[in-house]
């Protein structure tokens, strides 16, 4: 019980340090803003690659229909 005590007492003090330190908030704005930037470009090519899958399977479904 002890333990627990001191663990949330040390990772509350930890929080409220880097909450309020101006260079952790830099960092943290950067690392947001590169995430963000990989995210958009993932959500963009997996985009382009499922319109390119429905349109082939699209495709030969009509082939399929002629044969």
């Amino acid at each position: 019980m002890f333990q627990r005590i001191v663990n949330f007492w040390f990772s509350s003090f930890i929080t409220e340090r880097l909450l309020a330190s101006p260079l952790f908030n830099r960092i943290a704005s950067k690392t947001h803003q590169h995430v963000s930037s990989i995210t958009e470009k993932g959500a963009k090519s997996g985009n382009e690659f499922i319109k390119a899958f429905k349109d082939n399977l699209e495709k030969e479904a009509r082939n399929n229909m002629r044969k």
